[in-house]
């Protein structure tokens, strides 16, 4: 019975709260502010929005953001969202929810707008308030070619395992940019990821195994199994050896291998030395094989 009457009680309170916060006169105020024939009245109920911690903020925002016609007012509201977000405000979920969908081409036609949530979006990331790879991967396929080029290069200061297969995508999809493909084979190749090795990944399997059998988590996660820098050989590989690619995009992809410097490359090398048209190419592909090789002696 006591039990219940706190319940209630706890019930009780929590509506009153809710209800105090929607009867705010301030936040009343706001709302109508962001109704204003005035742009500078618009954009400052948009920039205090952003600093009242309140629920209610994200909610009025957000409608706000489908009815205004003005871009600079839009970019205001994606601003407001994003010091939400960075203040943990009440509601910061919400309103990066709402920062993905400003982000998507899908919803929000001004290129100037999207960039700017994708930019607020990248910046949370930063604070680990959500994984960027998701809405990084479908910036590349953006309309506007500064987003997709973003994208390149985000994923780039990423440098994860994921990030590695949207590059990876981009960098062999014909249909898309050869700017954006040339910086995504630049950006495979400068990423720097730890790989355990042979001894390494059988230690980590093994693990993986013995704490499964005995009901336990395992210390070590699926990622330190895997093959790594095989990955990155495995699309660099590709655009290198495809004869339709421009010699632009196979030297890129050949002195990205260097940088990655994997033995599982050297198949490939020495079938592009023996078999390409191209004497530049082909010297090359001898210049990063030796590299390679030597790399295997060090």
């Amino acid at each position: 019975m006591r039990k219940t009457k706190l319940n209630c009680l706890i019930l009780f309170l929590g509506l009153l709260l809710v209800t105090t916060y929607a009867q705010d006169p301030h936040i009343l105020r706001l709302s109508e502010q962001l109704k204003s024939n005035s742009l500078s009245v618009r954009r400052q109920a948009a920039i205090s929005l952003g600093r009242a911690s309140f629920p209610e903020s994200v909610k009025l925002l957000r409608t706000a953001f489908i009815q205004e016609v003005e871009i600079e007012i839009r970019i205001e509201i994606v601003k407001a969202l994003r010091h939400i977000v960075f203040q943990r405000y009440p509601g910061y979920r919400e309103a990066l929810y709402a920062l993905g969908d400003a982000s998507n081409s899908q919803m929000e036609k001004n290129s100037l707008v999207r960039l700017r949530a994708t930019q607020a979006l990248w910046e949370a990331s930063k604070k680990d308030l959500l994984n960027p790879v998701p809405f990084l991967k479908r910036n590349l396929f953006d309309p506007s070619m500064e987003l997709r080029l973003s994208a390149v290069a985000m994923l780039r200061k990423t440098g994860t395992p994921q990030t590695i297969e949207a590059l990876g995508q981009s960098a062999i999809d014909k249909n898309q940019n050869e700017t954006v493909r040339l910086k995504a084979i630049e950006a495979i190749g400068a990423i720097s990821l730890s790989d355990p090795g042979l001894v390494g990944r059988e230690i980590a399997a093994n693990n993986r195994r013995t704490t499964q059998l005995l009901g336990q988590p395992p210390l070590l996660d699926k990622g330190s199994i895997q093959k790594r820098h095989q990955r990155q050989i495995f699309y660099l590989s590709q655009v290198a050896k495809d004869p339709k690619n421009s010699n632009t995009l196979v030297l890129r992809a050949i002195k990205s291998i260097g940088q990655v410097k994997d033995k599982s490359s050297i198949e490939s090398l020495e079938m592009i030395v023996n078999t390409h048209a191209d004497p530049s190419i082909r010297k090359q592909a001898i210049r990063v094989l030796s590299h390679v090789l030597a790399r295997q002696y060090e």
